[in-house]
């Protein structure tokens, strides 16, 4: 049982989860308020001492302060409260401002999910908070479902998720990501003032990269990689976004997260209901690598499409950084080949094939193969991929359109564009308007025509540009108000339609790079493109930020080995296998011996990616606060784990680096040193896990650009 609820006292409601309690209950004026959230509490006995935070201090009849406890489990406008509202409501009358109150509650018979059902005192309307619990995982998934019961309209001007509120009287450090297009995910924080921190992103149909819906609070700012409490919150949403992170001068520090309200409005009619996104809420005692534990169980166990979810993704080929545009049959049936020789297992036919799409200016919208370039169609491509053993993919970017193209002349209507406003150009492109009924009809036939005709087994989806211009000719207010939210639930449904009608399909999720990392594409995507960045020093910095919040098997790019440059090719390819390893070469043009090193850094990825692709991901040393990165990927059975260590920035070389602790093993437990190529006399070594977590290894880094990957597997019991 994971639900505990004392209706005598309070009703006071307890979630116990396997290391984590989450618990709240009504108070004297009937309002829902959060009581605590942390560690794990013996049971719902222990939460009396919270008793007095749920009386109303009184003269009389009449209470002299409304509450002690202001810490609403979803403020929706109550009396004397200024912080933070999760809604901001008017109705038909004029009057604004939620009155709830409890009104019951409903837990699923699998003892999963609780629903706590408030009411609003004067007017027909009713929220009901979700709590979707995954007990082993110490995750909780919670969101709002506001449902109009009468018959007048309601006008949502905020609708947000949750409301999470944390212990009180202490200070907390904010961990949360800022970036650019080649520069996604940079780490920043900061300590939490006396004042309201807000982060979010309103480019219209995306979540980032300028800021990220995930953030991390740290009590004290005294949690590291293995040890100190840390909260996580993912919102599960992929365009605009708000999470606001308060404190107040009774030292009371809340979180919200939602639908960003800029440019947002919603009528909800009567006997009307709106869902609001998921955020995916966890809790560590054990640092950020605690944290990330929990994050990757969830995701690996609930969130991913279950076809890719335990399954090694396959090494992949993209057309894209050898040729970018100039691609034609001969090219990529030339490149197919040589692919097809060296192991990989997906080829991935990039932007460039439609017509007239020589360069970005051109054919984006016109979702069928050159007949100049491709003149027997991209189906026989597919097949000789096929003949030869490996996946076909190709990319598409169906939210855009050229103004030169063949969508564009004949449906100039159906981009977003007001009509007293000139055209905005960015990458010579124009977005589509999908809150459109007909243009999402008109992507889901093209997508499914583009899918069966070419033989696909792949499809990467892009989005290259942001909103700069929300008209809508012809539309009324209630759908401009909404459109924020429509755009979004409509690449949703999209993805959900391929999804359902083509559960072998794989699909990349990306955005001109990481543009949509998150939660809300992770439950659709097998891959996530992490970014366009391939520059081997950047990506140190860029996977660091990515596996704080997701999975590495998701980590997708065009090319691991894509241009030499200056950076060693060991360097490269231990960077390679951290993620899904993928080749942007010009393998036409490599030599026999270019060629057979990608082979045998295939053939090795192949041996080690069931492992890789099945772990929990500590930065033992990180790339932003050191001249060196240290990953360790431990295998969620705790059977295997690898160490990858770059240095990228001593300024005295020759000088080895300090000895590294790990983490994650099981007491009692030894490993043996299975792989090093670097320094053979380590393989066949034996460590006890005490050994390797108390005293640490010494790592071969003593110059910039070195470099190793070093494999331990579990012996014994």
């Amino acid at each position: 049982m994971s639900i505990f609820v004392h209706e005598q006292q309070h009703h006071m409601f307890c979630i116990q989860m396997k290391t984590t309690t989450y618990a709240f209950a009504v108070n004297a004026e009937g309002k829902l308020v959060h009581l605590y959230w942390g560690k794990k509490l013996n049971g719902i006995e222990d939460l009396a001492l919270f008793q007095d935070l749920l009386e109303a201090e009184t003269t009389g009849e009449i209470p002299v302060r409304i509450l002690s406890n202001t810490q609403y489990e979803y403020q929706a406008g109550e009396f004397f409260s200024y912080q933070e509202k999760a809604m901001e409501v008017r109705f038909a009358d004029g009057v604004t401002g939620a009155q709830l109150v409890y009104e019951n509650f409903v837990i699923s018979e699998d003892q999963s999910h609780l629903e706590v059902v408030l009411k609003e005192e004067h007017y027909p309307l009713i929220v009901t908070l979700h709590y979707q619990i995954y007990t082993e995982q110490d995750i909780l998934v919670r969101h709002a479902t506001v449902h109009n019961v009468g018959e007048e309209p309601v006008f949502l001007r905020k609708v947000q998720s949750a409301t999470f509120h944390f212990p009180r009287e202490i200070p907390y450090r904010l961990t949360h990501y800022a970036g650019n297009c080649a520069a996604e995910y940079q780490r920043k924080e900061q300590v939490l003032d006396v004042c309201r921190t807000v982060i979010q992103n309103n480019h219209g149909n995306t979540s980032g990269p300028q800021a990220v819906p995930f953030v991390m609070l740290d009590p004290w700012a005294r949690a590291y990689e293995q040890e100190g409490e840390v909260y996580a919150i993912a919102l599960q949403w992929s365009g605009n976004f708000k999470i606001t992170c308060e404190r107040n001068v009774l030292g009371e520090v809340s979180l919200t997260a939602g639908i960003n309200e800029e440019g947002f409005g919603m009528i909800l009619h009567g006997g009307s209901v709106y869902d609001t996104p998921e955020v995916t809420a966890g809790y560590s005692c054990n640092g950020f690598g605690g944290i990330r534990e929990r994050l990757y169980d969830y995701q690996l166990d609930h969130l991913l499409p279950r076809r890719c979810a335990h399954t090694p993704f396959p090494v992949l080929y993209n057309s894209w950084y050898p040729y970018q545009f100039s691609i034609d049959e001969e090219k990529i049936a030339g490149l197919i080949d040589r692919a097809a020789g060296i192991g990989v297992e997906l080829f991935v036919v990039d932007d460039g094939w439609m017509p007239g799409r020589m360069d970005e200016r051109a054919g984006l919208g016109d979702w069928y193969a050159c007949e100049k370039r491709f003149p027997n169609g991209l189906k026989p491509l597919a097949d000789r991929a096929h003949e030869k053993g490996m996946k076909f993919g190709l990319w598409i970017e169906p939210e855009m359109v050229n103004p030169d193209s063949r969508l564009f002349r004949e449906h100039p209507d159906w981009v977003l564009q007001s009509p007293t406003r000139r055209q905005t150009l960015s990458r010579n492109q124009l977005p589509l308007n999908l809150a459109r009924e007909d243009v999402l009809e008109y992507l889901i036939a093209t997508i499914d025509r583009v899918i069966e005709e070419y033989g696909l087994d792949y499809l990467k989806w892009d989005m290259n540009r942001y909103i700069s211009d929300s008209g809508w000719k012809d539309a009324s207010q209630e759908q401009r108000d909404r459109l924020p939210v429509t755009l979004i639930e409509n690449v949703y449904r999209i993805w959900q339609h391929l999804n359902e009608k083509y559960p072998f399909l794989l699909l990349e999720n990306c955005a001109h790079g990481g543009a949509r990392a998150d939660y809300g594409m992770l439950r659709y995507a097998d891959r996530i493109n992490r970014s366009d960045n391939a520059l081997p020093l950047d990506v140190l910095l860029l996977h660091e930020g990515f596996t704080d919040m997701i999975v590495p098997k998701c980590a997708g790019g065009a090319g691991t080995f894509s241009g030499a440059g200056e950076i060693p090719y060991t360097f490269r390819e231990n960077l390679g296998f951290t993620g899904s390893l993928s080749i942007g070469a010009n393998l036409l043009t490599c030599t026999e011996e270019e060629l057979e090193r990608y082979r045998k850094s295939i053939e090795q990825f192949k041996k080690e990616r069931e492992a890789l692709q099945d772990s929990y991901v500590y930065h033992l040393l990180s790339a932003r606060e050191t001249p060196y990165a240290v990953w360790q990927y431990v295998k969620r059975d705790r059977t295997a784990f690898m160490i990858f260590g770059f240095c990228h920035g001593r300024h005295y070389p020759d000088t080895l680096i300090q000895r590294v602790r790990l983490m994650g093993l099981p007491a009692g437990a030894c490993y043996e040193c299975v792989s090093d190529e670097q320094y053979p006399e380590e393989t066949g070594k034996i460590y006890s896990a005490e050994a390797l977590m108390q005293i640490g290894i010494q790592l071969p880094l003593k110059s910039n650009f070195s470099s190793v990957r070093r494999v331990f597997r579990r012996v014994g019991n």
